[in-house]
C-alpha cells in the first residue's frame, strides 16, 4: 500500500504536527511504501520570508530524519523539485468547480486571517494538494481532522477525472488518528493549534522545558467548578 503525506516548511513544528502526522508516519513506514513531502509550494499561499525559505526546507528535512523517518524505507523530497505536481494541478483545475473551492473551511478561515494577502493560490490550495496525492497513485493519506475535507475533494476530483479520461487515478482514503487528530490551541481551546499563531498558543517540538512549563501555566483553562465532558460541544 502506498502512503503520501507532507508538511509545510514554514513555521515551527509543534506537538499537533507530531501527534497528528509524524507519529503516524513512523508506524506506516514499517509496512508500507511511504512518500513524505516538504510541501514548499503550499507555503507560498500565506505570508512568508523568501530569504529563509531554503533554510526552513532543510530544517524540516532534518526534523523528518531526527523523528525517525528512515530514508531507506521511505521517500523524502521537496515538492517544488518535482514539476509534475504543478503540471497535474493545472490539469485538475480544469475539472474542479470554483464553488467547491470556495466552500472549503480552511480557505474561509485563512482568508479572514490573511486579508491583506488573499490570493488565488490560497483558494486553489486543495487542487494542488489533490495533485500531490494523485500523482503517486496513493492508497492512504494520513491527515489531521482539518485536512479531511481536502482529501474528500481529492476523491471527488479523481472520480471526475476517471469518468472523463478513463481509469487513471486510484481513489485515496484518508487516515485520521483516533487520538491527536486535532490538538487545540493553548490560548483558544475552540481553535486548532497552529504554527502561524503566537508562540504562546502552541508547544514547539524544540521548545526548552522551562518554556513549555511557562506556556502551560499561561494556557487558557476551564473556569467551571463542575467536572463535565462533552466531546461534541465543549471546547478544549
Amino acid at each position: 500500500m502506498r502512503v503520501f503525506s507532507g508538511i509545510q516548511p514554514t513555521g515551527t513544528l509543534h506537538i499537533g504536527n507530531y501527534l497528528g502526522a509524524i507519529k503516524q508516519w513512523l508506524l506506516l513506514q514499517e509496512q508500507n511504501e511511504c512518500v513524505f513531502c516538504i510541501v514548499d509550494l503550499h507555503a507560498l499561499t500565506v505570508p512568508f520570508n523568501p530569504k529563509n525559505l531554503q533554510d526552513l526546507i532543510l530544517e524540516k528535512a532534518i526534523v523528518y530524519l531526527a523523528a525517525g523517518i528512515n530514508p531507506e524505507k521511505s521517500i523524502i523530497f521537496v515538492q517544488s523539485q518535482v514539476k509534475e505536481h504543478s503540471e497535474l494541478a493545472w490539469l485538475l483545475n480544469t475539472i474542479t468547480p470554483l464553488g467547491d473551492l470556495a466552500r472549503m473551511t480552511q480557505y474561509k478561515e485563512k482568508s479572514k486571517k490573511f486579508k491583506e494577502n488573499l490570493n488565488a493560490g490560497l483558494l486553489d490550495y486543495p487542487v494542488l494538494m489533490a495533485a500531490d496525492i494523485l500523482l503517486y497513485q496513493t492508497d492512504l493519506v494520513p491527515v489531521g481532522e482539518d485536512q479531511k475535507q481536502h482529501v474528500e475533494l481529492t476523491r471527488t476530483i479523481a472520480r471526475k477525472f476517471n469518468q472523463k479520461f478513463g481509469d487513471v487515478f486510484k481513489i485515496p482514503e484518508a487516515r485520521i488518528p483516533k487520538s491527536g487528530a486535532r490538538i487545540m490551541s493553548l490560548q483558544n481551546p475552540a481553535k486548532k493549534m497552529s504554527k502561524t499563531d503566537s508562540r504562546e498558543s502552541y508547544i514547539g517540538l524544540f521548545d526548552e522545558p522551562e518554556e513549555i512549563k511557562e506556556k502551560i501555566m499561561k494556557a487558557v483553562t476551564d473556569t467551571g467548578k463542575i467536572i463535565k465532558y462533552d466531546p461534541e460541544k465543549k471546547a478544549g
